[in-house]
């Protein structure tokens, strides 16, 4: 019998892992191993061999080690006290309890049916930088690709991908070697990343819940907090999110670093797209971004030759011991060579959770990548995350050859090799419509969305104005989803009238076959709140429809309740019977767009200039953008989402006043306050919130007064004119915190602009047309937020963020021949300047009539050398101008309507189109109101009749307003 040597612990190697500089892949990593499987550090013992290692890994002296983290390190705080009581810091019955219930969501079926939606995801990821032949890879791709991933995964709201991302970035931080410098950091997303979760929850507790993951743990939270505490719910859910998307986000990342070291191998892949799994197993092998696993030891034994006692960190070299010459004969990269299994996973109980998600999704990503991309070289401003622990690209910036620019579908994503989950998307079809009424495109985006997300779901959705569904197929549906805007007063948007109009004719429908859900969008400032919406849903209940999810009303700042709601109205409607569909999305209205409110365009500005005189006395702006590269189309009619930014001046007088600087870091964000002002919040129009709020700080009588009566008009009173800074003065010097001010504030919201081009004339680029809002009040000049940003701080050669809105809804007539009136004072002019140039394209025949009014003809008659030309190329067959300070009698367009009265009501009768655009609070109501005297008098009809003529002419798309 012989026995073990033992090794004296002193003897062994020694690796300082509180180095900045250390590195797993370094010499002296590989020299320590070659020296023996195990090396000393400040930390404990390190593990460096591929054999101990696989062995150690699944060794039951051993635990979980990382749990022990806070403790070893002297860390407190939120993270620390998450970190010691999530999952992966379990152990026995208590760890098995937990990961059983989680389990659902990671299995190998979803990953299966989720394949598409993986592939569809990469694609559009790709088409935003294919075409340049460069990208900065973390942002462009390897993020949102992880995090909406997750979103898909877990049911979250996918507009909030991009903050998830950098949360979840903050947090694992924590797991460098650098984690000291970065603890602030690091507490701050934690308590962030709670809030929202928490959040989340509360919310989710209120309603219906559906059989998604999320919905499946506060079930069972609710049934009984002893088999899943509040605490341990908010735990898991937060693990979910940071793991999934902080991993794969890594993981992407060094794949591209791996292979853009290997060209050989990225063109093999490219050419192989089957190879996607041998290349993930390959890249994980070789740089994974977990390159270490920890464990500790529970009692005292002897390992090779070595005492370990109990207690001893042990920390298992993944990374090292997947290059170990002893396991591998050439451990060089080759995605077709046959490997043992590496440890880019972990192994044993706490082997990773979402393993077959991360494999599934980056073996889609990287397949389409290496089709897609070819040649790529990373850039020498490629900065990285520590080399140890958790590790990842920061920044990525790639430049490289365009392969394939069309989307490329890889074989796994194509052809599923197992069946999939009933209920996924890749089963049977479920028939919805999704029916949205909007002013200003908001829902119409919203409704979009929605349906990416149903697709995703077995659904085959379609999206439709709610005008444009006939109302008898509207008895003939089975399930149906309305996302609806409020108009003016509590009216209903342009796109919903008819709609309205039909639902509440005596002879309405019975609908008691249907079954819908409703979203309705609002802003709580209005007093009319989501009034559209509560109408539109007690009626169809009054119809004997059935809404199977309770409506939900969102402000301004809606996501956190609006896409929790999408899932469980999803869920809900997943479960009425009915046909399969019998459409397609192309009989819709338009498909997700690439570029959104959420992710918009950085366009370049190829013209600012002055468009009305020197003597005006306002300023009014032509701007010219260049589409670029975008792909964005647009048609005449539509509109922009123009994402602005604060004057800096409010800004820093904000700041001032709260004794603080740009570079103060606020709790529960991931900004400094300076950006945060610029580009986060409202600073104009303060919210209602921040008015209570500094009501009862300020003391303040006046204002006291004006809110205890509830007199909403005497509070908008008060409030206009004034903006956030205002409020923020009548405070005493430390009686609302920084992080409570913030939290009163409202998103800074994008501001609506009518496009005043035709694509056909002006191909690629577009035109606006700004007035710059400016005006004194209690003692400060003041201006509009995206006015006067666009006026003076943003120059030819400088980006504007934005998107399209398309406004279907304010169209030219198909028919060329159709007479066309067009009623435009001021910059509602914008949109006909772009209607004239199409008619010109088209070479119609129809006649075109344009009202045009403004203060002074001298000064702001707005492209009078266009209008000028339209009328001498006989495109514009009728010009009424009405400028209202010429003459000691103001005239205003709807002076010149009843002064031609008997012509316009002629060109009505012979089938005129008529259109409004600008202001709604008195123009377009002056503008209506003179029509229906029009009607009256030069018809001949009563009052009655003539509002039910000028209906008549809404109902049937002959008289559209864009008004504002």
């Amino acid at each position: 019998m012989t026995t073990e040597a033992l090794i004296d612990a002193e003897t062994l190697p020694y690796l300082d892992m509180t180095d900045p500089d250390f590195s797993i892949r370094s010499d002296v990593v590989n020299a320590a191993r070659e020296a023996s499987w195990c090396a000393r550090t400040n930390y404990g013992l390190a593990v460096l061999r591929y054999d101990e290692v696989h062995k150690l890994m699944r060794d039951a002296r051993l635990r979980q080690g990382s749990y022990a983290w806070p403790k070893l390190n002297d860390v407190t705080g939120h993270f620390a006290t998450w970190w010691e009581n999530m999952l992966l810091s379990q152990e026995g019955a208590n760890h098995a309890r937990l990961r059983r219930m989680a389990n659902p969501a990671f299995s190998p079926k979803l990953v299966i049916a989720l394949r598409p939606e993986f592939a569809r995801l990469a694609n559009e990821l790709i088409d935003g930088f294919v075409e340049r032949g460069s990208c900065e890879f973390m942002s462009a791709f390897a993020e949102p690709y992880a995090t909406r991933v997750i979103c898909m995964l877990l049911g979250l709201p996918h507009d909030k991908w991009r903050e998830l991302a950098d949360l979840a970035a903050d947090m694992g931080l924590a797991l460098g070697v650098t984690y000291k410098q970065d603890l602030a950091t690091v507490e701050a997303a934690t308590e962030k990343m709670f809030g929202y979760v928490m959040a989340l929850v509360a919310e989710m507790r209120k309603q219906p819940l559906g059989e998604d993951f999320l919905s499946m743990l506060v079930k069972a939270n609710m049934e009984s907090t002893e088999a899943l505490s509040d605490q341990e719910l908010y735990d898991m859910i937060v693990l979910a999110i940071f793991g999934g998307i902080d991993t794969t986000r890594n993981q992407l990342g060094l794949a591209m670093e791996v292979f853009a070291n290997h060209p050989d191998q990225w063109a093999l892949l490219g050419d192989n797209p089957e190879l996607g799994k041998a290349a993930v197993e390959e890249v994980m092998r070789i740089r994974p971004t977990i390159t270490w696993v920890t464990r500790e030891a529970v009692e005292d034994f002897t390992y090779q030759g070595l005492t370990i006692k109990r207690g001893t960190t042990i920390h298992l070299f993944g990374q090292s011991a997947a290059s170990d010459p002893r396991a591998f004969d050439d451990p060089s990269f080759n995605i077709v060579a046959e490997r043992k299994p590496h440890f880019g996973f972990g192994g044993g109980a706490h082997h990773c959770l979402g393993h077959f998600i991360a494999r599934g999704d980056m073996t889609e990503a990287l397949a389409i990548l290496a089709h897609r991309i070819r040649n790529p070289v990373i850039g020498a401003e490629a900065r990285f995350l520590p080399d140890s622990g958790n590790t990842g690209p920061i920044i990525l910036p790639m430049t490289f050859d365009a392969g394939e620019r069309k989307a490329f579908i890889p074989p796994s994503a194509a052809a599923p090799v197992e069946p999939a989950p009933a209920d996924a998307a890749s089963g049977p079809a479920v028939s919805l419509t999704i029916l949205y009424g909007t002013q200003t495109g908001n829902a119409e985006q919203m409704a979009t969305d929605i349906a990416g997300i149903a697709r995703s779901k077995g659904f085959a959705p379609r999206v439709l104005s709610l005008d444009a569904l006939p109302l008898d197929e509207l008895k003939g549906l089975k399930r149906l989803l309305i996302v609806t805007s409020t108009y003016g007063q509590g009216e209903m948007p342009d796109t919903a009238r008819n709609f309205w109009e039909a639902v509440t004719a005596a002879d309405a429908p019975d609908l008691a076959g249907l079954s819908y859900t409703l979203m309705s969008m609002g802003d709580t400032g209005y007093e009319t709140f989501c009034a559209a919406g509560r109408a539109i849903d007690e009626r169809l209940q009054a119809l004997g429809a059935t809404c199977l999810e309770p409506r939900v009303d969102c402000d301004v700042n809606y996501a956190a309740i609006a896409f929790p709601w999408v899932e469980r109205a999803l869920g809900v409607l997943k479960t009425v019977e009915g046909e399969e569909a019998a459409f397609t999305e192309a009989a819709g209205e338009g498909m997700r767009a690439k570029w959104t409110r959420r992710n918009p365009y950085a366009a370049k500005i190829a013209a600012n200039t002055r468009l009305s005189g020197a003597s005006s006395q306002k300023e009014t702006r032509h701007i010219e953008i260049d589409l670029g590269e975008s792909g964005l189309t647009y048609e005449a009619g539509d509109c922009i989402g123009v994402v602005p930014v604060n004057d800096p001046a409010l800004v820093s007088a904000i700041m001032a006043a709260f004794g603080t600087c740009a570079h103060q870091p606020v709790q529960g964000f991931d900004k400094p306050l300076g950006p945060l002002l610029a580009e986060g919040f409202e600073l104009g129009l303060p919210s209602r919130e921040l008015v209570a709020e500094v009501a009862k700080r300020s003391g303040d009588a006046d204002l006291k007064h004006v809110l205890e009566h509830g007199d909403r008009q005497a509070l908008d009173a008060w409030v206009h004119g004034r903006d956030v800074l205002d409020l923020v003065t009548m405070l005493p010097t430390g009686a609302l915190p920084l992080a409570d001010f913030i939290g009163l504030l409202k998103p800074l919201q994008h501001r609506a602009y009518s496009i005043a081009s035709s694509p056909k004339e002006h191909p690629g680029t577009l035109h606006l047309t700004v007035a710059a809002v400016r005006y004194h009040a209690h003692g400060r000049d003041r201006g509009g937020v995206a006015s006067t940003w666009l006026a003076d701080r943003v120059a030819a050669g400088g980006a504007v963020p934005m998107f399209l809105s398309p406004n279907r809804a304010f169209r030219l007539p198909d028919n060329d021949d159709a007479p066309v009136i067009m009623i435009g004072p001021g910059t509602g002019v914008a949109p006909f300047r772009a209607f004239l140039q199409e008619r010109r394209a088209r070479g119609a025949k129809g006649r075109n009539w344009l009202f045009f009014g403004d203060r002074n003809r001298e000064s702001d008659f707005l492209y009078e050398a266009d209008f000028a030309e339209f009328t001498r190329q006989g495109v514009l067959t009728r010009l009424d101008l009405a400028f209202s300070r010429d003459q000691a009698e103001k005239v205003y367009v709807q002076t010149r309507m009843r002064e031609a009265a008997a012509d316009l009501f002629a060109w009505l009768q012979d089938g005129a189109f008529l259109y409004v655009c600008g202001d709604a609070t008195r123009m377009a109501a002056d503008v209506e109101a003179a029509l229906i005297e029009i009607v009256a008098s030069e018809g001949g009809m009563s009052a009655t009749d003539a509002s039910d003529y000028v209906e008549a002419l809404r109902r049937d798309k002959r008289y559209l307003r864009d008004v504002y």
